[in-house]
């Protein structure tokens, strides 16, 4: 994981403690899951409960971000010196959704590069596709090199060998192309199914840490009814 936390500092603002920090190194779609503690000069460690703001799990992304701790709330008693430890876990990263089809329209194998974990299926479908799209042009050119001699050539024997060999690389062209042309299509289609299923993973995975609803909440020592809407 390279993703990690820098910068962190705090100060008070009236009832809260708001604490500064900034993510550096996330990847694209990646959910990060942010925890705050306190120490304190005996190295004793303080849980923040009534905290808000960027902590928890979520999509983050990278850029200074900000915790808000409300101590009034959680009736603590602070003094002496204390010390913000805010660390990060990497709980799962999300790949593009179906959009990146587009990118295997113009080269093949370009969007699976962007949905999936495994890049050398995409890097193969790249090599394979353009290598017998390669292959098909230059076989289709031979052919019709082959074609033009036969035309020109006056030697009966010549003649024939000339418009088989036209016929041969007429066939592998169209072969070739063919294999290309079913795997670039094969390619658009997998890429736009495996984007619909990353995005509604996604989904399900935002929607379990968002919940909508009557909950209980354990703040200071108590069980409290809560209602929550995720927008």
């Amino acid at each position: 994981m390279n993703v990690r936390i820098t910068d962190v500092d705090f100060h008070l603002e009236n009832s809260f403690i708001v604490i500064n920090y900034k993510i550096e190194g996330s990847l694209p779609n990646e959910h990060l899951t942010i925890d705050l503690t306190f120490v304190t000069e005996n190295n004793e460690i303080l849980k923040p409960k009534t905290i808000s703001g960027d902590v928890g799990t979520k999509n983050f992304g990278d850029g200074v971000k900000s915790i808000q701790w409300d101590i009034m709330t959680d009736k603590v008693s602070l003094a002496g010196n204390l010390k913000a430890s805010v660390t990060v876990t990497s709980s799962k990263v999300f790949y593009g959704g179906p959009s990146n089809a587009l990118l295997s329209v113009v080269v093949p194998g370009l969007g699976g590069y962007f949905v999936d974990k495994n890049k050398t299926r995409a890097i193969t479908t790249t090599i394979t596709t353009l290598g017998l799209l390669g292959y098909g042009i230059s076989q289709n050119n031979l052919s019709n090199k082959y074609y033009d001699d036969y035309k020109a050539s006056e030697d009966p024997a010549e003649i024939d060998d000339l418009y088989n060999k036209a016929n041969e690389a007429h066939h592998k062209a169209y072969i070739a192309s063919g294999l290309a042309i079913g795997i670039w299509a094969f390619d658009i289609i997998w890429v736009t199914i495996k984007g619909y299923r990353n995005m509604n993973e996604a989904k399900s995975y935002d929607r379990s840490f968002h919940n909508n609803g009557l909950g209980l909440n354990y703040i200071n020592d108590s069980w409290q009814l809560k209602y929550s809407v995720s927008f």
